[in-house]
């Protein structure tokens, strides 16, 4: 971004979605290069270069010497938003396996752990569609975990206030998908405009897999303090075959077992920054749970 002045930097006051931060900007091209978090103390230096100005300028306003804001606490530096204190273990969803939630529901629902294995093959227990749904959460979370040493971060089994969970929420360059993941061995796929058929039967995977990139959207922007776009998913695992008949597509469908060549293939819109900031909230359990 190259070395900037102290005479070009502006502190903007900002406040929306509960949260109060001061941005230092440029006045040239109004670019952030740090920001200061009112309530937790820490300094974000989204621009290395910029680091020394960005912390002169905030200074007054650190120290109480600017009527315009007085600190609630005292200042911490991070040099980007990964460098953030990690929550605890318990609160850390980034720490959660492809299909936990699904794991506690089947051992709730079939105690007997020799039933349960019998049911991954055979239908002899009312746990067995939920086993075969979570053999295909694994499979497709194990191929989303290849993207982990590329930049991306992978999250599973994200649990709401409401119940449900989201299967995988993934970040990246191009962008932060939900991922609802289906098993559907040698069935037939077809997604038109507006829903998704498995062996021509109508099914309301679309509608969900939007609405919870929308639930994603909501409670990670409200968390970042910025607009933060998610893009529903659904990660079809064993299918025969996946037809799409839509110029634009509700939400993107692909082959669970290609979920990490398909996603990563994608046109890259966030920054390493962006990509950073989205996952410290991502991983904090209360992002889902407040």
């Amino acid at each position: 971004m190259g070395e900037g002045t102290v005479e070009e930097l502006r502190v903007q006051p900002w406040r929306r979605y509960g949260h109060e931060r001061l941005y230092v900007n440029r006045s040239t091209d109004g670019k952030a290069v740090a920001w200061y978090d009112c309530k937790t103390g820490f300094i974000s230096v989204l621009y290395e270069d910029y680091r020394d100005h960005a912390l002169t300028v905030l200074a007054p306003y650190l120290t109480g010497n600017s009527a315009s804001h007085q600190p609630s606490v005292a200042p911490t530096v991070v040099n980007s938003p990964q460098d953030a204190p990690a929550p605890k273990d318990s609160d850390d969803v980034s720490l959660n396996r492809p299909g936990d939630t699904l794991r506690r529901h089947i051992e709730t629902l079939e105690p007997n752990a020799l039933l349960r294995l019998l049911a991954r093959w055979w239908n002899v227990s009312e746990a067995h569609s939920w086993i075969v749904g979570l053999r295909g959460e694994r499979i497709t979370g194990a191929r989303l975990n290849r993207l982990s040493n590329r930049g991306w971060h992978i999250l599973h089994s994200i649990e709401l206030p409401s119940g449900a969970d989201i299967d995988h929420i993934v970040i990246g360059p191009p962008g932060v998908f939900a991922v609802n993941t289906k098993h559907h061995r040698g069935k037939s796929i077809w997604l038109g405009d507006h829903a998704l058929t498995v062996n021509r039967t109508s099914t309301r995977y679309v509608q969900i897999s939007r609405s919870e990139a929308s639930v994603a959207a909501k409670r990670l922007s409200a968390t970042c303090g910025w607009p933060v776009e998610v893009r529903p998913v659904l990660a079809v695992v064993g299918a025969a075959k996946i037809t799409t008949k839509s110029a634009v597509p509700p939400v993107l469908v692909i082959n669970g077992t290609e979920a990490d060549r398909r996603l990563s293939g994608l046109t890259p819109k966030l920054s390493p920054t962006q990509v950073a900031e989205v996952f410290a909230a991502a991983r904090q359990r209360r992002t889902w749970q407040d």
